[in-house]
């Protein structure tokens, strides 16, 4: 019901079963607490305008390359694709299978 309401920007529905279970041990904020642990150090403005700058250059770069070359993990460029970015993977492989099963 929420993606009808709010489209593909609609949460999903583990994190709204965690909200719930929030509210009922009486919390009122729905963001994550502050945990410790090392800083993320490869998803810096920097990177992320950088790795930007790569896809408009060559859409068709593997992560494997970014990461190569701005010398960051994979996951880390992944991470500044999908998150910072908002770009989605493209499947071009069920495009194909669906269009051919349809021509049968």
């Amino acid at each position: 019901m929420l993606v009808k309401v709010c489209g593909v920007e609609a949460v999903n529905k583990k994190c709204v079963f965690e909200w719930i279970k929030r509210f009922r041990d009486g919390k009122e904020n729905v963001k994550d607490e502050p945990r410790s642990g090392r800083p993320p150090t490869s998803t810096t403005p920097d990177n992320i305008e950088r790795v930007r700058r790569m896809i408009a250059d060559d859409r068709r770069l593997s992560l494997r390359r970014i990461a190569e070359e701005l010398k960051i993990s994979i996951d880390s460029v992944s991470n500044i694709i999908h998150e910072h970015l908002q770009k989605l993977k493209k499947n071009v492989h069920a495009f194909l299978t669906l269009s051919r099963s349809s021509n049968v």
